[in-house]
């Protein structure tokens, strides 16, 4: 899906507003941050003006746009987006390498409820059977990380859990576990709240 956003010109546009929600934007400096003409910014963002999308703001002779946050699709659209975007990356495959006994991968947070902003975290929860070699997979997760995050331009985190202390957090209700179990989608595996089911 992300392809999209790449391959069509208003959707790039689009993009840039939903990947940065809070920050506003005049024509010269969407055109210069997309190499897309200003002629092109100018025509979408008066038709995202109009569907609601963006609201303009004049300050002078400049015209400056923002994300509508209040619009009723926004939040849709902006998990829609930054799941596509986080999945380009192809984070499973890549944690999967450094451990393949992950059974259940899930991204939650901000950006799995669309509430995401520019200093938002990109946070993810793996759950395995056990930590076989623990010190390298926490150096292999840690190579992972930071080649999102370099990808990304954000801040990821992984928090991974073996099976004993994935189901010593749910029998006693800790708080991450609900914070995760409450907002979270899943990427890959058996899903959360019994992820060694099929064992």
């Amino acid at each position: 899906m992300i392809g999209l956003f790449d391959k069509y010109v208003d959707f790039k546009i689009l993009g840039l507003f939903l990947a940065n929600p809070n920050t506003p934007y005049h024509v010269k400096e969407v055109s210069r941050k997309l190499s897309v003409s200003p002629a092109s910014v100018s025509n979408a963002l008066k038709y995202y003006e109009n569907t609601g999308y963006l609201i303009k703001e004049e300050k002078g002779l400049a015209h400056i746009y923002h994300l509508n946050k209040e619009h009723p699709v926004m939040v849709s659209l902006k998990r829609a987006y930054g799941i596509a975007l986080i999945q380009s990356t192809g984070p499973v495959e890549a944690f999967l390498q450094a451990d393949p006994n992950i059974m259940s991968f899930a991204l939650y947070g901000n950006y799995a409820d669309g509430t995401f902003d520019e200093h938002s975290d990109i946070e993810f929860v793996a759950v395995a059977p056990s930590a076989i070699d623990k010190f390298s997979n926490q150096r292999k997760f840690s190579e992972v990380r930071k080649a999102i995050e370099e990808k990304l331009g954000r801040p990821v985190s992984i928090f991974v859990a073996t099976m004993s202390i994935w189901s010593t957090m749910k029998s006693a209700n800790d708080p991450m576990y609900k914070k995760i179990m409450d907002n979270h989608v899943l990427i890959y595996g058996n899903g959360l709240e019994d992820p060694f089911a099929n064992q």
